[in-house]
């Protein structure tokens, strides 16, 4: 148990000494990841949701390990490792602390070559209620019952340090969307200062054109006041996860130029999908499908 509660503390500090990652007005790590002038490949995952088998086939498709291995790559993946999202299956803790336990056995086995993005079920927060289950509650009963305060505490706090938003070398990336009419680097870096923003870009979901926009809707308009207030091209991929298009018709867990906007993608990774991810480099997004595609059955 001490070995657990070790691993996830030195996580922890990996993340919060990141040397890409500013600090804020009072000298403590900031909310932002500043990869603008860093020529590594990225290696994107959307939410797992539980999905331990899509992360482990993730890393290891094609050459995807070697490459972070020998600092080729960046793995970046855009939060919500935990809690299994499929109906019927939403109090199942047990893949959510495979993903933890592996999550945490990147960091500490990559160091800052591996950015975990914090997402809305990265919290133990009793308000993270899917179909009526307080996932947030349960998965902390669960590490309560197979390993103890102390690690529910280290955990807590690993979640506490997670950066929020990552700048990279021709797009940006966070979990659920931008702070409407959108924020400055600074203002990133000093997110803890503003619960207000800090809680969007957790939570905030696409406005899909269901009449007036939501306080927790954003569209079009916010990301292209984020981008200049960045100070970046408007034609700048903007990838999010949080909020899959299945009634799209697109099964993929990939939704590009979402609901028309240009150059804002959408990627989920989690059960039921194909471990889908993102390579980005000098430029270019491509993307990529870690299992391999089952046959369909034919009826005769």
């Amino acid at each position: 148990m001490t070995d657990h509660i070790t691993k996830v503390a030195e996580a922890t500090e990996i993340i919060l000494k990141n040397q890409y990652r500013p600090l804020d007005s009072y000298g403590n790590p900031g909310g932002l990841i500043e990869l603008s002038g860093d020529n590594r490949m990225a290696i994107i995952i959307g939410d797992l949701h539980g999905s331990i088998e899509n992360l482990k086939a993730i890393v290891s498709h094609e050459n995807n390990r070697g490459e972070i291995e020998n600092g080729e790559s960046v793995l970046i993946i855009i939060g919500d490792g935990l809690h299994n999202d499929q109906v019927g299956h939403m109090r199942e803790m047990d893949s959510s602390l495979k993903v933890l336990d592996e999550l945490i056995h990147l960091i500490c086995t990559y160091g800052e070559r591996v950015i975990y993005i914090r997402g809305n079920h990265d919290s133990f927060e009793e308000r993270l209620v899917k179909s009526g289950i307080h996932q947030g509650k349960e998965f902390k009963d669960y590490l309560l019952k197979h390993r103890n305060s102390k690690y529910v505490q280290a955990v807590d706090n690993f979640f506490k340090s997670l950066p929020m938003f990552i700048i990279g070398k021709g797009w940006i990336i966070t979990h659920a969307g931008p702070i409407r009419n959108g924020a400055t680097r600074q203002e990133l870096i000093d997110i803890t200062d503003n619960p207000y923003y800090y809680e969007q870009l957790m939570w905030n979901r696409i406005h899909e054109f269901r009449g007036t926009p939501s306080l927790k809707e954003y569209g079009d308009y916010d990301i292209q006041k984020m981008l200049e207030r960045l100070h970046l091209p408007p034609d700048t991929p903007f990838i999010v996860g949080h909020n899959p298009m299945w009634h799209t018709g697109n099964t993929t867990g990939i939704w590009k130029d979402v609901t028309g906007i240009k150059n804002h993608i959408i990627i989920c990774s989690n059960i039921g999908t194909r471990g889908p991810y993102l390579k980005i480099f000098n430029g270019k997004i491509e993307e990529k499908f870690a299992v391999p595609k089952k046959p369909e059955a034919i009826y005769v």
